[in-house]
């Protein structure tokens, strides 16, 4: 296993999470009053936006140049950052303890092992 596939899968799996996250974080903001519900929105924006900004122009700049860069970075700065934003922001509305944070651990996991095993991209040790 070389490092990009190690970092490829680490992204897959931070942006299964950043997924579950994002429909627990929703689920949670659609029950707000819409004063809150805006503050809830730029708070995630003024986290996860930085971190999501430069992973779509590492892809893009990797596009551009057609030298063969691998995704790993900008899935990992997307994940990452989508996951730390929803993260404190469930972390705000009580959403974020160990109780709920590791079954949506093992989830993103066991779905971002799947991915990876479907899309061909899991290799034997």
């Amino acid at each position: 296993m070389t490092i990009t596939h190690a970092l490829t899968a680490l992204g897959v799996a931070l942006c299964a999470f950043a997924a579950l996250s994002g429909l627990t974080w929703l689920r949670r903001v659609i029950g707000e009053r819409p004063s809150r519900r805006q503050g809830m929105t730029l708070n995630l924006a003024r986290r996860a936006g930085p971190p999501v900004l430069a992973g779509i122009a590492v892809a893009g700049i990797a596009a551009l140049t057609a030298r063969g860069i691998p995704a790993a970075p900008a899935l990992l700065l997307i994940g990452g950052g989508l996951t730390f934003g929803l993260h404190r922001g469930l972390v705000e509305v009580g959403q974020a303890d160990r109780r709920a944070v590791l079954p949506r651990l093992a989830i993103a996991v066991a779905a971002g092992t799947g991915y990876l095993w479907l899309a061909g991209l899991a290799t034997p040790l």
